[in-house]
């Protein structure tokens, strides 16, 4: 049924990564043509960023949400742009968030089946850049997606800080999407089940903002990106065999978010990590699995530089999953519409 007369309606997808739910919105959002993917991004990030709340936080939404809004790309050769939309912010890059949609667009036909039984390559736009994702169906029902990401790098190796009450800690700062800080969990004696409790949510926040502090780095490519907020666990990581790596890893994200999947972009880099050290090069995979149990697959396809920088391109795998189609009709009445400065869903 149509909406009420005035009434902004947003039409989305939810797919699950894991336990991590991914809001897809298909439409309800006025979009600035003349604008780059980018620059939409920006623009959301300030006077728009009343949507990424409504979604994420109560009543509609949990912090641990992520959004994704399907737009106009400007890459000639892709189907769709997206802008990600996170506790955190707004990431350049994120191999969850480009799983889950990819999933929904083709489950929902907006982007045509080509296979029932097979894999189709699904061509999207991030605010950083293409990214294709390698969707995997059977039965007509995607069943898994891979995801080409990202150019991942060290940033800063063998770097620490000093926090009150715990001393150095050491940390590597890596790009792959968002600077990631990541961190030797079993030198905190922070064991993977403790990662959500209040206690490791409060240090990786209080870490996270010590690095902030001191933050000046710029991408060679892409200039400001803005600051650290995502941190990573890591606990130690086993060669099964030669180029096969496996590992537990939890992605916190700023302020207060332990996500149920390890993410891709923390995945990957703790890939360009173990590359920079000379333990992984082309070939190397990495099994990663979160603190509660969802595994993402990622796998070094390419070497090269950023800058400066030696760089990796990688592939990551995840399982995602519809979980429900929604329709809000949000009353223009609605204190959320002016608390959360909508007003411009009306236009």
């Amino acid at each position: 049924m149509p909406a009420a007369d005035g009434w902004p309606r947003l039409e989305w997808m939810d797919v699950a990564v894991g336990s991590d739910i991914h809001r897809v919105v298909f439409s309800g959002v006025p979009v600035d043509a003349t604008r780059s993917v980018r620059a939409r991004m920006e623009w959301l990030s300030g006077p728009g960023d009343g949507l990424r709340r409504l979604l994420i936080e109560p009543p509609y939404g949990l912090p641990a949400f992520c959004v994704d809004l399907i737009t106009p790309p400007d890459d000639p050769e892709a189907e769709a742009g997206f802008i990600i939309m996170e506790v955190m912010g707004y990431p350049f890059f994120s191999g969850s968030n480009t799983m889950a949609t990819a999933c929904a667009l083709i489950e929902s036909g907006r982007i045509p089946r080509e296979t029932d039984d097979g894999v189709q390559c699904v061509r999207l736009e991030a605010p950083g850049g293409r990214v294709d994702a390698h969707v995997t169906l059977k039965a007509g029902r995607v069943v898994s997606v891979d995801v080409e990401g990202d150019e991942t790098f060290v940033h800063r190796a063998n770097a620490s800080i000093e926090l009150a009450e715990t001393g150095m800690v050491g940390y590597d700062l890596v790009w792959s999407g968002g600077h990631y800080v990541m961190v030797d969990a079993d030198a905190l004696g922070l064991r993977p089940e403790q990662a959500g409790d209040a206690d490791a949510l409060a240090l990786a926040a209080r870490m996270i903002e010590a690095v902030q502090a001191d933050f000046d780095l710029k991408h060679p490519v892409l200039g400001d990106v803005g600051l650290p907020r995502f941190l990573h666990w890591m606990w130690p990581e086993r060669e099964e065999m030669p180029g096969c790596w496996v590992a537990i890893g939890g992605t916190y994200g700023h302020p207060g978010v332990l996500w149920g999947c390890p993410t891709g972009t923390g995945t990957v880099a703790r890939l360009a990590r173990l590359s920079r050290q000379g333990r992984a090069t082309v070939g190397a995979t990495l099994r990663n699995t979160s603190p509660s149990g969802t595994m993402f697959e990622g796998e070094i396809v390419s070497e090269g530089m950023v800058g400066d920088c030696r760089s990796i391109r990688t592939r990551v795998r995840g399982e995602p999953r519809v979980t429900g189609v929604m329709t809000l009709d949000l009353p223009p009445a609605s204190p959320l519409v002016t608390d959360l400065s909508l007003q411009w869903l009306m236009q």
